[in-house]
């Protein structure tokens, strides 16, 4: 049985915990390729099935609601609220029901393993997003050898544009892949969550060597095939946090005041120099100076807000495409993009500035929670000081990098992000990982120097 902290008051075993958990986020991360294989109402079928399972989990497990994040009930509370001059209220009413339905899957798995389990989790559906992906686009590139549309789509002879496409059969002429998620920046960003959650199993030894190698390096080719600017820089921003947090550990918590004051002045002289040198810089990513066409789509969301900035339009999610004024608001090269492209600017449209101000404590919270975690110094009994733990850096690298895709992307707001990081703000706000009691299913840690390294589930 599970045994984490604070203990459920129900039991749940760990092997049906860890099931829901690999299930809820290989499916949520795979993005496009549910629907585009099974049409939407098959995947409307299995989002169904798992939020049905979450649920039955939680009222099973009994979790208590008193540690979990005020800051996430807060938002999307005022998202409910936001029902009442909603421009349009049916869409807001289902999209906030899947928004709590999500978060209460995430509680589930938060409330029924412990952080080590988690890991493994994330570990084994990233995993499996970034093979079959890599095996769909070889499939599409050597047998298909041509692009492929969704299944129940039917374009006739019009010539439509790239995006509408599952797969682009472009594997071997090197153009960008877009593997399961049917996009190359999110396939790239699972390919590095897949290499944070390898990295951190075989510096905790619960991945042989061989084989946590292995998988990096299938991590590192996808992130080259999908050549993503914006899960470069999320990359960039991973190692520097990784840096910054194992530097600020190797003091004492009373002598660290410098280190800190130097981080704080580095973040600020790089976010300078970055805004001066923009152009440059998108120029060396093969970018255009407005992000290829998000400065367009920016702008338009910018106007939409400033029509009602206090409140915003109504919660929404991702944007229904049957509603003309979304749809039609920023369309390029054909085709009709159906989020702000920028998370922030996203909820400011959408639940004003009341609701954006409740998303960022959030936000803020969360990686608070996330830095603490693991830079904070651990005693055990007797005051002892605990060796240090690489688990405890995972949720810090994925909330990381969650944030910077979160600039470019509204992915935050729905779907895989959002499950992602409402799990690691419910964990985070329950136990941080150098303060969980061992629990039933973890397994033993085999130290690095003995070069022994056991196998994780999955």
């Amino acid at each position: 049985m599970t045994n984490t902290w604070p203990i459920a008051r129900g039991t749940v075993s760990e092997r049906e915990a860890f099931a829901l958990a690999v299930t809820v986020l290989l499916t949520m991360f795979a993005g496009d390729a549910v629907p585009n294989t099974t049409t939407w109402y098959g995947a409307a079928t299995i989002w169904a099935i798992e939020a049905a399972w979450g649920i039955s989990v939680v009222v099973r497990a009994r979790p208590p609601l008193t540690r979990t994040p005020r800051a996430l009930w807060f938002f999307l509370a005022w998202c409910l609220v936001s029902v009442a001059w909603s421009h349009w209220r049916p869409a807001t009413l289902a999209s906030i029901v899947a928004q709590v339905v999500c978060a209460l899957v995430a509680f589930a798995i938060a409330s029924t393993l412990s952080w080590r389990r988690i890991l493994d989790a994330a570990s084994t559906a990233f995993r499996w997003v970034v093979g079959l992906s890599l095996v769909f686009e070889a499939v599409v590139a050597v047998v298909v050898r041509h692009p492929i549309a969704p299944i129940w789509t039917d374009y006739g002879d019009r010539d439509i544009p790239d995006a509408f496409y599952f797969s682009r059969a472009e594997l071997f002429t090197g153009g960008r892949i877009q593997g399961l998620p049917g996009n190359a920046n999110l396939l790239a960003m699972v390919a590095l969550l897949a290499a944070i959650a390898v990295a951190v199993q075989l510096v905790d030894g619960r991945m042989r060597r061989g084989r946590a190698v292995a998988w990096l390096v299938v991590a590192a080719a996808t992130l080259l095939l999908t050549r993503s600017s914006t899960v470069f820089l999320a990359v960039v921003a991973v190692v520097v946090a990784l840096l910054v947090a194992l530097w600020i550990r190797r003091v004492p918590s009373g002598r660290r005041g410098p280190r800190v004051l130097a981080v704080v002045a580095g973040l600020v002289v790089l976010v300078v120099a970055a805004v001066a040198a923009r152009v440059p810089l998108l120029a060396l990513l093969g970018r255009s100076s407005d992000l290829t066409g998000r400065g367009t789509i920016w702008t338009a969301v910018v106007g939409l807000a400033e029509q009602h900035p206090v409140l915003g339009w109504g919660w929404i999610g991702y944007w229904w495409p049957d509603i003309p004024m979304l749809a039609e608001l920023a369309p390029r090269n054909g085709v009709q993009y159906l989020q702000a492209h920028d998370a922030a600017l996203d909820v400011w449209m959408q639940t004003g500035l009341v609701g954006l101000a409740l998303f960022l404590v959030y936000v803020l919270t969360t990686f608070g929670r996330s830095w603490s975690g693991a830079v904070r110094e651990s005693y055990g009994p007797g005051l002892v000081q605990r060796p240090f733990d690489p688990v405890s850096l995972f949720p810090l690298l994925v909330v990381v990098a969650l944030l910077v895709q979160a600039l470019a992307e509204s992915r935050l707001l729905y779907q895989g992000n959002w499950v992602l990081f409402a799990l690691v703000a419910i964990k985070t706000r329950i136990v941080l990982v150098n303060e969980e009691p061992p629990s039933t299913g973890d397994g033993p840690r085999t130290p690095l120097a003995q070069r022994a390294f056991r196998a994780t589930s999955g």
